[in-house]
């Protein structure tokens, strides 16, 4: 289900007003296109259905090359498809937790001659978190924000998807370990995005549980 919300921007990062679904509670997830961008909002503690709910999200970049693509009727978890990217077809794979009629987010940012990979959407941050102390781990070490996409690197290092794309458009190496990187090397980190997505589900209460 998609949703919009109303907006307002400062710095680098946009905050909108989205209405939780219904059918939606606590702990749930739903997904909303906020300024064209697919996004996966998560319903935190005290929030339910017809609740408006602050999340921000970056400013989109001029240069960027993200779609959210539906996946057709019929094709199931790691059936292949074609899709119009940009205007050139493009086949892709359909995510092992995805089906018909679901959508995907795929970043091609690298170029449309390259394979495109499917990424889980971005996470909406609560505009409340601000003033919630994060963990570290949940903290991209380029940006220092809260991970919406986090990805991993052949040498284990986790980065929010942006932040390590963004630096690598300047210099093809982990900015961490110096080796050689690119963007078609990472992928989905996604036992620290359940993580994530727990904390913002649960607020203060997720660093009591720990």
């Amino acid at each position: 289900m998609l949703t919009s919300g109303s907006a307002s921007s400062h710095s680098s990062m946009q905050t909108f007003a989205v209405t939780v679904p219904r059918g939606v509670g606590p702990g749930q997830q739903f997904q909303a296109s906020l300024d064209g961008q697919l996004t996966m909002v998560i319903v935190p503690r005290g929030s339910g259905p017809s609740s408006r709910l602050p999340v921000q999200i970056p400013m989109r970049p001029t240069n960027a090359q993200k779609y959210a693509v539906t996946i057709p009727a019929g094709v199931h978890p790691g059936g292949r498809f074609q899709a119009n990217l940009g205007g050139k077809f493009v086949w892709l794979s359909c995510p092992r937790s995805l089906g018909p009629g679901k959508q995907m987010f795929v970043d091609v940012s690298a170029g449309l001659q390259q394979r495109a990979i499917p990424w889980p959407p971005p996470i909406g941050v609560p505009e409340e978190l601000e003033s919630t102390k994060i963990p570290d781990c949940f903290l991209c070490p380029i940006k220092g924000e809260l991970m919406r996409q986090p990805a991993i690197t052949p040498d284990g290092i986790t980065y929010d998807y942006d932040g390590i794309v963004g630096w690598l458009q300047n210099k093809p190496t982990d900015p961490s370990t110096n080796h050689p990187l690119s963007s078609r090397d990472l992928i989905p980190n996604r036992l620290l995005r359940t993580m994530i997505e727990e904390f913002i589900s649960k607020g203060p209460d997720f660093l009591r549980d720990k």
